[in-house]
C-alpha cells in the first residue's frame, strides 16, 4: 500500500488503538475503532484493526467481514488478505482460506505469513504434498525462531516422522 496524506491520518486515528491491541487489550481498542470507522468509514486500517480484535476475541465471523471490507478498500493490504485467510480457515472454509494465500501471493511472491498459512491450511484440507512444499518455502524466508520449529514439526508431521511423545 502507498502512504498518501490520507493514509497518515487515518494511521494517527488508529495509533492508540494499535498499540492497545499490541497488549492485547481488545476490551478497550474495539471500541476505539468502532468509534473511528463511525467518523470515517474508509478507513482501511481501523477495519483491520477491528478484524484482528474481533479475531482475538474468536470472533471469527465478525473478523472475517472487517478484514475482507479492509481487502475491498485497499486490494493489496497483504496483512487483510493473510488474516482473511487465517479467519476463513478458523471457520474451516479450507478451500477459500487456500484461495486468500493464493491471492496474497499475488502481492508478494514469497510472503512468509502468506506461505505458513498454505501449508496448514494443505495439512488440515489433506494435501500434504502441497502443505510440504508450502512450509519448505516458509523456512527459506527466514522465519522465527518458533515459526521456523512449528514448520519444522508439522513438516515432520506431514513426513510421517513424527514420534510419539513418552507418557509422563
Amino acid at each position: 500500500m502507498s502512504t498518501t496524506p490520507d493514509d497518515r491520518a487515518r494511521w494517527d486515528a488508529v495509533e492508540e488503538a494499535a498499540a492497545l491491541l499490541r497488549e492485547e487489550n481488545t476490551a478497550e481498542a474495539a471500541p476505539m475503532l468502532r468509534a473511528v470507522l463511525e467518523k470515517d468509514p474508509g478507513n482501511v486500517y481501523a477495519h483491520f484493526h477491528l478484524g484482528t480484535a474481533l479475531a482475538h476475541e474468536g470472533k471469527h465471523g465478525p473478523a472475517l467481514a472487517a478484514f475482507a471490507e479492509a481487502e475491498r478498500r485497499a486490494p493489496e493490504y497483504l496483512g487483510a488478505i493473510v488474516s482473511k485467510g487465517w479467519c476463513l480457515y478458523e471457520l474451516e472454509r479450507f478451500p477459500e482460506a487456500i484461495r486468500a494465500g493464493e491471492r496474497a501471493l499475488q502481492v508478494r511472491t514469497e510472503d512468509g505469513d502468506a506461505l505458513y498459512l498454505l501449508g496448514v491450511v494443505h495439512a488440515e484440507h489433506g494435501d500434504r504434498r502441497r502443505a510440504m512444499e508450502c512450509l519448505e518455502r516458509f523456512l527459506k524466508t527466514n522465519p522465527s525462531v518458533e515459526a521456523k520449529h512449528d514448520a519444522e514439526a508439522l513438516l515432520t508431521a506431514l513426513k510421517g516422522k513424527a514420534r510419539p511423545l513418552e507418557p509422563v
